[in-house]
């Protein structure tokens, strides 16, 4: 009895050691999960739930995936000091990014478009806004080194560099600074300007040094 006592220990031991290696202690987990909903109440007033707390192996640390309670997705994580940070304004900016770019180009191009935009920031760079959101053009500048938006959509086989000309003019106007690629579906057309250089382009000829060939 003693001998399977002993061994039903050491397996349970080991099961827990393999399950912390691979997907974070558990006991953390729930102490991590603690702390992000205490954070989250001193920093919003807003209504938001943790959809879930996932273990990144790769920088041995939990996240958290929480859902504002208008629909938007964002991430609570530690920094490297150990401090709470989210990227809740990122969130709120890709979206309306996301929602005006996409109307844009269905206006321009007459299709439907995949519009992929990310907007991140690090570390101590990370800008805090409580629930007051301001929109993305008005920050745009201190962010546009970290803001891709991404175009793939079905554009014109003659007149497709002043659809993009057009969609440029309009990004610009918006002050939706960041570096831009239009591809076409089947990535014949694939152009990469980056955010410094959109103000640069007046033409369609101006499109030419951005063209990037796909072998």
């Amino acid at each position: 009895m003693l001998k399977k006592g002993f061994w039903l220990i050491l397996i349970i031991v080991i099961l827990y050691i393999f399950v912390s290696i691979t997907t974070g202690s558990p006991i953390k987990r729930v102490q991590f999960r603690s702390d992000v909903a205490d954070y989250l109440h001193k920093m919003y007033t807003m209504h938001w739930k943790i959809d879930s707390v996932d273990y990144d192996l790769k920088n041995d640390k939990f996240i958290a995936n929480v859902i504002s309670g208008s629909g938007i997705s964002f991430l609570v994580d530690e920094d490297y000091y150990g401090q709470m940070m989210d990227n809740y304004a990122c969130s709120i900016w890709m979206d309306e990014v996301k929602t005006a770019v996409t109307k844009t180009v269905k206006e321009v191009t007459g299709s439907d478009a995949e519009v992929i935009v990310d907007i991140y920031s690090l570390g101590s760079h990370t800008i805090i806004y409580r629930d007051e959101i301001p929109s993305y053009s008005t920050v745009s500048r201190a962010f546009s080194s970290n803001a891709t938006i991404l175009i793939k959509g079905n554009f014109s086989t003659i007149h497709y560099l002043q659809e993009m000309l057009e969609i440029k003019q309009w990004i610009v106007e918006k002050k939706y600074d960041a570096s831009l690629t239009f591809k076409s579906e089947k990535e014949k057309i694939y152009f990469a300007i980056p955010a410094e250089d959109l103000k640069k382009i007046k033409s369609v000829d101006d499109f030419k040094p951005y063209w990037l060939q796909i072998n």
